[in-house]
């Protein structure tokens, strides 16, 4: 698809960014992250019909605010040895598109705005990263005929994960509602601000995440293949029932399972089934873990650069099928709690003390075909009201990939959406499963 022309186009510079001229870029996990951009929409209806409805260049300067405390969006990656980066070219800035669209904001809205009616890939303003002129941060906005919006970001990965990104809207929104910002919150926490991270004796980290000469490093086993998107909508009184009801079976109805844990493997479950795998076949389950808030040091909620790790279950198709959804819930839950801060910073001592960090592997490159991604979005639920009333609906957006992705959305009133992004074929049978359906109340 080619992306909707936008009618206004600048780039958003820092006077902070400006000043700094040269950084280094993120450490710790940020050094193994790839060149991916986290992508999202926020869907905002114009109810009143108000012709000021989302003024972007009030919504412009309002990023600007935001840019100038995380100014680091507004540079651009330069590699420099040993696979590690600076972020400098701050006078290059951040991408910020305004475009009108001839879509109905109600053809959206009916569709509970799905992957199949909205043109994601038209409203984007930075699809993915292609050189080191390639902006860190975009932004779009999007007004369709009725005069509702469509407000798209980009944001890449080696400068900031979930939880920083969800940080930098609710500033962005406190600045367009124009409340007064403290001068101690806008403290931008970076690697040089925490105590030096230790590694803790006795662990090998290069087992999850090992090296291999430039050259040497097997090739990657999930090759990419067409894949379909779909929004599975839960009702989350059914979701408790069903959790209270794999608990009783068990015969642990007290056990300590979160309403995650049971959707998750409840839902990976149906996945492994609907691909009908050989028994043997890889069926590892891959949860993104994140411990800001598990930190001793407080700021580390206001930490600019990933403190996330994929963390791999392994099991065979079989064996998931076997096990059940109590089993392999709890099993999710022990492997999620058993990565702790400390052997977070132990990882992250690995990777900041590596000769060279473009010999590290991560743990989803040797992930075999069959393997599904996990990405809990429940938890970012901040108030994004930017003046004009809250957005409608949050849509995450990830391009063709070879791993079967699961994205759990930020839970509605009496709604749980779980995106799900599977090959067509296998995608296909998971809607014709009578069993996984019955719990589904609706699909779009």
């Amino acid at each position: 698809m080619v992306a909707i022309p936008p009618k206004h186009r600048s780039f958003l510079t820092s006077p902070a960014g400006i000043q700094a001229k040269s950084i280094p870029a993120p450490e710790g996990f940020s050094l193994v992250t790839s060149h991916v951009y986290t992508k999202i929409a926020l869907f905002f209806e114009n109810v009143h019909k108000d012709p000021g409805f989302m003024h972007w260049p009030k919504l412009k300067a309002s990023l600007e605010g935001a840019l100038n405390h995380y100014y680091p969006l507004t540079g651009r990656l330069v590699k420099g040895n040993n696979g590690r980066y600076d972020i400098t070219n701050f006078e290059k800035g951040a991408l910020f598109e305004v475009a009108d669209s001839v879509d109905d904001f109600q053809e959206y809205k009916r569709s509970n705005f799905s992957y199949s009616v909205v043109p994601f890939e038209e409203m984007i303003a930075v699809q993915s990263y292609v050189s080191r002129d390639s902006p860190l941060f975009g932004a779009k906005i999007v007004y369709t005929r009725c005069g509702s919006c469509v407000l798209n970001f980009s944001f890449h990965h080696k400068v900031m994960d979930g939880w920083c990104l969800t940080q930098f809207l609710a500033l962005f929104a406190r600045l367009s509602r124009g409340e007064t910002i403290e001068e101690d919150e806008l403290h931008m926490y970076t690697d040089k601000d925490r105590k030096p991270v230790q590694p803790l004796p006795g662990l090998n980290h290069a087992e999850l995440y090992p090296r291999y000469a430039p050259g040497e490093a097997p090739p990657p086993t999930i090759q990419m293949g067409p894949s379909k998107k779909l929004i599975f909508s839960f009702e989350r009184s059914v979701m408790k029932k069903l959790k209270a009801s794999v608990l009783e079976d068990a015969g642990q109805p007290k056990a300590k399972l979160s309403q995650f844990d049971i959707l998750s493997s409840f839902v990976h479950r149906a996945i492994v089934k609907a691909r009908r795998a050989p028994e043997d076949s890889c069926a590892d389950m891959l949860c993104i873990v994140s411990n800001h808030h598990q930190h001793p040091d407080y700021d580390m909620v206001k930490y600019l650069g990933n403190f996330i790790m994929p963390v791999p279950l392994h099991n065979t198709a079989q064996e998931v099928l076997d096990k059940g959804i109590f089993q392999i819930a709890t099993e999710l839950r022990a492997k999620t709690r058993s990565v702790t801060v400390p052997f977070m910073e132990s990882l992250e001592y690995y990777f900041n003390t590596s000769p060279n960090v473009e010999e590290i592997t991560s743990p989803i490159t040797s992930l075999a075909r069959g393997a599904v991604g996990f990405s809990d979005w429940s938890r970012f639920v901040n108030n994004f009201d930017l003046g004009y009333g809250p957005y409608v609906r949050l849509r995450s957006f990830v391009e063709t990939s070879p791993l079967a992705l699961i994205t759990v959305m930020p839970y509605l009133p009496d709604t749980i959406e779980v995106i799900i992004q599977l090959d067509r074929r296998s995608m296909d049978r998971l809607v014709t499963d009578r069993d996984f359906m019955s719990y589904v109340k609706c699909i779009n």
